[in-house]
């Protein structure tokens, strides 16, 4: 009796090896098998890697959600280092004087964006570089504003150089018009809006438009208003 019981053992130990190099290249076999018939794979899988790992499906859970939360970590860094970056441009391009909050763009439309921030109707906006781009003009209920960009129906922007005033154009570029035809502006000649926000430099001399009575002038060193990054007042 006894003796047979220790025939019987050696038996079941290579049942069991066995079983190791079938199941090894079944597991090898799966992604051939995703093909031929992918409904159950995962199961099949989970089963297989339970099987030869214990624990492997809980595992892999676990991994698979702490993936997904250092994802969305890193997209919240992301966010956080282009304000940062954005902040230490407008620190080092002379900040304006008041209180200034990042405002990244959710959405573009047109000659708008919708800026996360609180701001409240009215509040100039300003890219990284402190150059103006244009000013609030809604406030939502979520946290988020609309913002028209400089020289649109919703900011038109007048614009100053020396002792005159024209109006900004942006219909074919940066241009500064209405001038009087002859106000002997140079080229490099600063422009501010009337609040005082930087608008650009005048790339050349003003020349008389088809009136002959006024004069424009294309703008340089302007608002970079592809940026993902502004800032607004409040």
């Amino acid at each position: 009796m006894h003796r047979g019981l220790d025939l019987a053992r050696p038996r079941r130990r290579w049942r069991r090896l066995l079983a190791l190099p079938l199941l090894l290249a079944l597991w090898l076999a799966l992604p051939r098998l995703a093909a031929a018939a992918p409904a159950g794979l995962a199961r099949m899988q989970g089963a297989l890697g339970d099987l030869l790992l214990p624990r492997y499906t809980a595992e892999l859970a676990d991994l698979r959600q702490q993936n997904a939360a250092l994802h969305e970590q890193l997209a919240r860094s992301a966010d956080a280092l282009a304000e940062n970056e954005a902040l230490r441009s407008l620190v080092g391009a002379g900040l304006p004087t008041g209180r200034w909050q990042p405002a990244r763009v959710v959405a573009r439309r047109g000659g708008a964006l919708t800026l996360a921030c609180t701001a409240g109707a009215g509040a100039p906006l300003l890219d990284p570089q402190g150059r103006y781009a244009g000013r609030v003009v809604r406030c939502y209920g979520n946290d988020t504003c609309l913002a028209a960009l400089a020289g649109t129906e919703e900011d038109p922007c007048a614009g100053l150089a020396g002792a005159f005033a024209g109006l900004l154009d942006r219909s074919s570029g940066w241009r500064l018009t209405g001038l009087p035809a002859d106000c002997g502006l140079a080229a490099g000649t600063a422009v501010t809006t009337p609040g005082g926000y930087w608008l650009g430099t005048l790339a050349e001399a003003p020349r008389a438009d088809g009136s002959g009575l006024t004069a424009e002038a294309r703008l340089t060193d302007t608002a970079d208003l592809g940026s993902t990054i502004f800032f607004v007042k409040y």
